[in-house]
Order: C-alpha cells, then structure tokens, then sequence
C-alpha cells in the first residue's frame, strides 16, 4: 500500500473527493421531510427520551488498531493505516470535510477509484503510449518536488549569519518615529475644461488658506508646543488632521518622494510641506535610529533562506547542462499595431 497518496493520490481522487465533501451531502441524497407533529392528548403522559444511535465518532474509529482491514475492494484490502496515510495527503480543505462528515464519503469515493484503476488494468489503458507518458511526467513532478523540498529543508540559516547581514546592511533598517501632517487641499472641478478658470469646490480649503495654515502648524511644532494644544488651536476636521502620536517608520515603508523628506530630517525636526493636488503634508521627526536585530531576524532569516534555495536551484541548473532551441522557445511575439488609416483623399470634380 505504499502506492497511496503517489498514484493513488492522483487528480482523479481529489476531484472525486471534493465533488462530494465540499457541498456536504451525498451524491442524489435529499434531506426528508419532517414527519407531521400530532395534535397534543388531553393527558399527555411524557414518554420515555429514546437512546440515541451509536455512531462512529473519532473515538470510535481511533480505538480501531492501525493493521485492521477496514475497506476492500475486490482482491484488495487496505487497513485503517493506508486510509489514514491517504487523508493525511489530501489538502487542507478535503481533511476538514472529513472532520465535520466523517469518513462514509471518503471509502466510497476512494473505492470507485481503486474499482476504475483495476478496470483500466484489466483493459490495458495503463500501457497505452498516453498513458505511460502522464505517468512518467507525473514521476519526474514528484522526483522534482522530492528534490525541492530537500533543498528547501538543507537551506537552513544561522544566528551569525543573520547577525552579518544585519550589521553589513545596517542602512536598510533605519527608521524614524514621526507624526504626519496634512492640511487638505479643495480639488478643481473636474468638469472644467483644461485651462478654464474657476474657483475650486469640495471640502478641503483654498490653496492659500492651506499654505497660511500649514506654516502656522509648523511654526508652533518647531517652537516645541505641546501637540495636544496645537491638535486644539488648529482643530477643523476633515481639513486638518494631526498624528497624537507617532508612527515608528522603516525605510522603505512610504513613497518615494515622501520618504526622502522625513528621513532627510534629525529628531526635533519638521519639514517643510510637500504640496500634492489633495493636500499639503509635512512631518515632525522625534527620533531617528534603526529597527533592532530583534525585530528583523525573522526578516532577514526567510531573505537568507531564500537565497539558498535560490543559489541551490541555480547550481542543479547549470550541472544539468540545459540547453534549448531558441527559435522554438522563443518568447511570444507582441502583434504589432497597425497605425491609423489616413482619411481618404477627396478629388474636386472636374472642371466643365
């Protein structure tokens, strides 16, 4: 039975498996009516609660020893250990229906799969030039995934060697704990055509109204007043919004344009604002440092680790000597478009 979960554990189960355990119900069965309920007796006299069916619950089919044949299908037998090998390699979602149903669908299903098998067998479909070459792809998958997942679990990575790359990469990390800024911008009215002049609609406020107010807030942070009265004297919801608190940001972690402004700044300091069509925003920095290796070594471990498997691949590659057809590889061809037609040319009548 070492066949189940390779040939066994092929499409064909799977989707003979999910067809059935993913909607919840057997094939062509329908829930039963609910018998009508009798009008209650003058006396009704309590009967006695009736004892409920056995079932075989996990604790039933657990206390059943892992030799014991528990399907056969014509010449074959399998014992619990090979159904319990066969849904420990089905995916995650087969193995939940199974939780919650039980395991009647799954005998079922897996037992029209071995009955087919045994036909195609029986009918040589097995030795048939297509069949052999699936056969043989699906080898060469399973070999290829053996030999991944083996690179996959070698690739391991060390405390030193994260503790290198952290300290050779020390620049990456760095971060700064800031507030961010933003006085909201009213938006010109898309409607207008280009160039049209007229005077902005929405919320927000007047490009100059957002300047003044933007350089008031500013001035108040670099005279160091407390945020939460500048947060009070400059409080209009919906046109200014001022961070409480700051936000510990890793380089890498904003725009482009937005990054360079805030780590270009010391702690203490605020920048000036930068004017996008929506709003000017501007940041005060308090503090400027690195993520510590703590925080990262996971990070930086999956990096290393990929890497390797990387670095692992690259070398099977280049030892097995791939060569390849390039006219027959060739990457596909853009289709090339046509330029516009140019509008037909219109002869004058001729002249009398």
């Amino acid at each position: 039975m070492n066949r189940i979960g390779s040939w066994y554990g092929t499409k064909l189960l799977c989707a003979i498996l999910l067809s059935g355990l993913a909607v919840g119900v057997a094939w062509g069965q329908k829930p039963a009516a609910p018998p009508a309920t009798p009008a209650p007796a003058a006396n009704p006299t309590p009967a006695p609660a009736p004892n409920p069916a056995p079932t075989a619950g996990p604790a039933v089919a657990s206390s059943i020893p892992p030799d014991t044949v528990v399907l056969k299908v014509g010449g074959k037998q399998f014992t619990r250990a090979d159904i319990d090998q066969l849904i420990k390699n089905l995916g995650p979602q087969a193995q939940r229906s199974i939780d919650i149903q039980g395991k009647k669908l799954l005998g079922d299903s897996y037992a029209t799969v071995v009955a087919l098998a045994e036909q195609a067998q029986r009918q040589k479909l097995d030795q048939t030039p297509g069949f052999i070459q699936k056969l043989a792809f699906q080898k060469e998958q399973m070999e290829a995934q053996a030999a991944y997942d083996d690179i996959n679990q070698k690739a391991t990575v060390t405390p030193e060697e994260v503790q290198k790359y952290y300290e050779a990469h020390l620049s990456d990390y760095e971060q700064v704990e800031a507030r961010q800024i933003v006085v909201r911008k009213k938006m010109p009215d898309p409607k207008l055509a280009p160039g049209q002049a007229a005077p902005p609609t929405g919320p927000g406020m007047t490009a100059e109204e957002a300047k003044a107010r933007a350089e008031a807030i500013r001035k108040e942070l670099l005279a160091g007043t407390d945020i939460k009265k500048v947060m009070d004297d400059f409080k209009s919801p919906g046109d200014i919004v001022i961070e409480q608190e700051p936000r510990t940001i890793r380089k890498g972690g904003m725009r482009p344009d937005m990054e360079k402004i805030a780590f270009a700044l010391k702690a203490g300091e605020v920048s000036e604002p930068l004017d996008i069509p929506q709003a000017l925003i501007f940041y005060q920095v308090l503090k400027t440092g690195h993520a510590e290796l703590k925080d990262v070594a996971p990070e930086i471990e999956r990096k290393l680790h990929q890497e390797k498997v990387e670095a692992a691949m690259n070398a099977v590659k280049k030892d097995a000597n791939i060569w390849m057809d390039e006219q027959y590889f060739a990457p596909a061809v853009k289709p090339q478009v046509a330029p516009p037609a140019a509008p037909p040319t219109v002869q004058p009548p001729p002249k009398p």
